[in-house]
């Protein structure tokens, strides 16, 4: 996979590869907009698969930290079964992945390494039906990683089995850390101030509208979805008018509370940042980002990163994009008037809590809390045993599943799941329902080194058939699954996905009430 992925690096850096007359045959082609991209068939799978597919010119060079141009660098055929690189990152992601693998009894040699480049704006499309006339759902996924880190091609992220479920898959890359987050005063009053990985995820919807009916798709039935970052991002999208009318539903999954006061950004504060980052280098007063603009992406990476290593990046208010803080727009009911699925882990923040955790760390992270600041709260955890359980209790729901909640109860057309299954075997105990423990059964992607049962693979099947018929009609539910109630509130229903799929009553009444009081009595 590696030469695989190195050769993709440098066919990108060379803008395409020109093909061999012979490069086509018993591949699937389409033709779009002037370039006939070659991509190829899976083996025992009807599903055809287009990696690395360039939606925007690279952004190098003088459209570093500018909004996604156009593609203008084309050629006639364009080899697209290799996936490009990923956008320019840590290890992070990648280290995960590995230190799971550990945990479940297999070796870190799992994963190779990440080939990554600030050329990386490019997205893949899974599909069983090529005809222009098909008219498929679509359902385009936005990977999550904190905004800095994590690509369109992750093991957990492959479309092949939700394609073969009646949908045209497609993953985005878009901008992350400091390529795609950061802003200067020095940037033009007419260009993108910020949120440039944004532009990107705008600039990649644009495309898909445009071309999707080439692959199946039907431009008129998009469904976002995404996890974490990715998850807060498409808030930020049904939140802003640029995306309007691009997409039709969303499945939001481990997020709403990333639209939380904490990580609201302002303009000002990533201007400021900007200029923390040109001084970095030596560069300041004029010209100083131009200079900026002629460091190495490798380079620049890892000053910034040890300048900023705990850095959230997230959707800033730039009066572009986002015009105020995402939880504004979600309490003034102004979010995007489209069908959702929302929901959280049931272990979120289990992994994170320190392991000599005390009860003093417990108050010490509810005094940190941002609406559950109250004696109620460590009341309502008190009878746990394990100071890390209660800490994931309250960050998770302070941070995710309160969140989730309150949103969707004022949304009409609403579903909220709540996600526990939780694998068997030593790995599974040691991880629990962690946060992106549902992706391989979204996805249908169960890695052979992990623990997969039939109880996971029935749950994956029913998960894979809720999302699929809510990208179709808007609503999950469908012949031959539990019956998932719209969500009406605190004393409506949720899915909950653990040893098996059943609609009951929601999660952490108690925590959710101090938590709808707070924000009734802080707005």
């Amino acid at each position: 996979m590696m030469s695989r992925l190195l050769a993709a690096m440098l066919c990108a850096s060379l803008v395409a590869c020109a093909e061999p007359p012979d490069a086509g045959a018993g591949r699937p082609e389409v033709s779009v907009d002037g370039e006939k991209l070659i991509g190829e068939y899976l083996a025992g799978a009807d599903v055809a698969v287009f990696r690395g597919i360039p939606f925007a010119e690279p952004p190098v060079g003088e459209l570093r930290w500018r909004a996604p141009q156009p593609l203008h660098t084309k050629v006639a055929m364009r080899d697209v079964a290799e996936f490009a690189p990923a956008c320019m990152q840590s290890m992070r992601i990648l280290e995960w992945y590995r230190n799971m693998a550990e945990i479940f009894g297999s070796t870190r040699d799992e994963f190779e390494d990440l080939a990554i480049s600030e050329d990386c704006l490019y997205l893949n499309v899974w599909t069983t039906n090529q005809d222009e006339n098909a008219k498929l759902p679509v359902m385009v996924y936005v990977h999550g990683g904190s905004n800095n880190s994590g690509w369109a091609y992750e093991p957990d992220y492959h479309g092949h089995v939700l394609a073969e479920r009646g949908v045209v898959v497609v993953s985005i890359a878009y901008r992350l850390g400091l390529f795609g987050f950061l802003s200067h005063p020095d940037i033009e009053n007419d260009e993108a101030q910020a949120n440039f990985g944004l532009w990107d995820q705008v600039a990649a919807l644009q495309w898909i509208q445009q071309n999707i009916h080439l692959f199946g798709g039907d431009p008129d039935q998009i469904t976002l979805f995404g996890e974490s970052a990715g998850s807060q991002d498409i808030l930020a999208l049904m939140a802003s008018p640029k995306a309007k009318g691009m997409f039709q539903r969303a499945i939001l999954q481990s997020n709403a509370g990333f639209g939380l006061p904490p990580r609201t950004r302002t303009l000002d504060g990533e201007r400021q940042r900007g200029e923390e980052t040109t001084k970095l280098f030596g560069f300041d007063g004029d010209g100083a980002w131009q200079k900026l603009k002629s460091i190495a992406a490798d380079e620049l990476l890892a000053r910034y990163e040890e300048h900023f290593p705990r850095y959230y990046h997230a959707p800033a208010i730039d009066g572009q994009l986002l015009q105020s803080p995402i939880w504004d727009t979600i309490t003034a009911g102004q979010l995007a008037d489209i069908p959702f699925i929302i929901g959280s882990n049931g272990d979120e923040r289990y992994g994170g809590a320190p392991e000599d955790a005390t009860e003093e760390t417990v108050r010490k992270t509810i005094k940190e809390t941002v609406y559950l600041d109250s004696p109620r709260s460590f009341s309502a955890v008190q009878s746990e045993t394990d100071y890390r359980e209660m800490i994931d209790r309250i960050s998770t729901a302070d941070g995710m599943l309160c969140p989730s909640q309150y949103t969707a109860a004022l949304y009409d057309d609403a579903w909220v799941y709540y996600f526990a299954r939780v694998r068997e075997g030593d790995g599974g105990a040691a991880v629990r329902a962690y946060h992106g423990a549902e992706l391989p059964y979204t996805f249908g992607t169960h890695p052979g080194w992990m623990t997969t049962t039939d109880v996971d693979r029935k749950l994956t099947d029913q998960i894979l058939s809720y999302w699929t018929q809510f990208a179709a009609s808007g609503n999950p539910n469908s012949p031959g699954l539990p019956e998932w109630p719209a969500f009406t509130g605190p004393d409506g229903a949720i899915m909950e996905f653990a040893d098996e799929a059943r609609a009951g009553a929601p999660q952490e009444p108690v925590l959710c009430r101090i938590f709808r009081e707070s924000v009734t009595a802080l707005n």
